[in-house]
């Protein structure tokens, strides 16, 4: 027997009723106040946070001297849409700032994921991603103010490490054309060579110390996630800004081999154990993001390499 499906603007209207009462405790004001439909109230919402976002990117340009650009509908109408439903303030103004960046003709940035990234991304992991951003500036500006003043120190360092070198190749020129029966010859001979030795090493490690700063500059920022829950961490993953690293390392264990001379060989049980430590990097993406993100004004310079 079929199954009639009562579509009478009775049942209609109370379906609509129904949803209309949920949808009361879910926004505000309520649907009935702002005397608008369901799509109606949704639509104005989105549109007045758009315009909000808007007004904010348009105070930001003003402020940081930023004549705007044209940019591409493709990536101006998803940053639109999706920051009209942005409730969090803090992630508006992060909404506005972005696309104050994007028009600013002096950064070019052009990235048509961030604003996917942004929409789906919660304070507290922005907050998260950003604080490990600004830890990583603030390591590589440490590190590239210490290679600029290792680099003009430099020629002194050498010159002063020559001088010595120069001066211990003379005493022990002097040395060797002396008696070699005294007391003193083989202590003096040995300290004298020592020092040598510890010169030479020391002029070349300048030589190698700015290969160690550009090391340590490109080096990925590990970050503590004991902050994060689960599926924090997961999301953040998902969307490119954080990497997990897993070290594996072999850990052996003392053994005691029996010696039995009654036996024609002897058995011996190998036991290692396999360990692995997790940790988690900020990716480029992740960098490029938060700083597409970030007020100028509120960047770190420590970008040098």
């Amino acid at each position: 027997m079929e199954r009639k499906i009562n579509v009478t603007s009775t049942v209609l209207e109370k379906s609509l009723d129904m949803a209309k009462g949920f949808l009361n405790k879910l926004i505000m004001p309520a649907v009935e106040e702002a005397g608008l439909l369901i799509k109606d109230h949704v639509t104005m919402w989105r549109f007045n946070n758009q315009v909000r976002m808007v007004n904010k990117a348009k105070a930001y340009c003003e402020k940081h001297n930023i004549a705007p650009k044209t940019i591409s509908l493709k990536l101006l109408c998803p940053l639109l849409d999706y920051s009209g439903l942005e409730e969090d303030e803090s992630l508006q103004d992060k909404w506005a700032i972005l696309l104050g960046n994007m028009v600013d003709s002096e950064q070019n940035i052009e990235n048509h994921v961030f604003p996917y990234i942004l929409s789906q991304i919660s304070k507290h992991e922005y907050d998260f991603a950003e604080q490990a951003f600004k830890s990583k500036k603030n390591r590589v500006g440490n590190l590239a103010r210490e290679k600029e003043q290792f680099i003009a120190d430099r020629p002194e360092m050498e010159k002063n490490h020559k001088k010595q070198l120069s001066e211990i190749e003379l005493k022990l020129d002097q040395l060797l054309k002396g008696p070699r029966n005294s007391q003193d010859f083989y202590a003096d001979r040995t300290k004298l060579l020592a020092d040598k030795q510890l010169h030479q090493s020391q002029l070349k490690s300048l030589g190698n110390r700015l290969d160690h700063y550009k090391y340590k500059i490109a080096e990925p920022e590990e970050i503590s996630y004991g902050q994060l829950k689960e599926f924090e961490i997961s999301n953040l993953i998902r969307l490119g800004l954080i990497k997990e690293i897993r070290e594996a390392y072999v850990e052996s264990q003392t053994l005691e081999i029996p010696n039995d001379p009654e036996e024609d060989q002897l058995t011996v049980d190998l036991d290692f154990e396999v360990l692995t430590e997790d940790s988690f990097i900020l990716t480029e993406l992740g960098e490029l993001f938060i700083e597409a993100c970030s007020e100028k004004s509120n960047r770190s310079t420590g970008n040098s390499k």
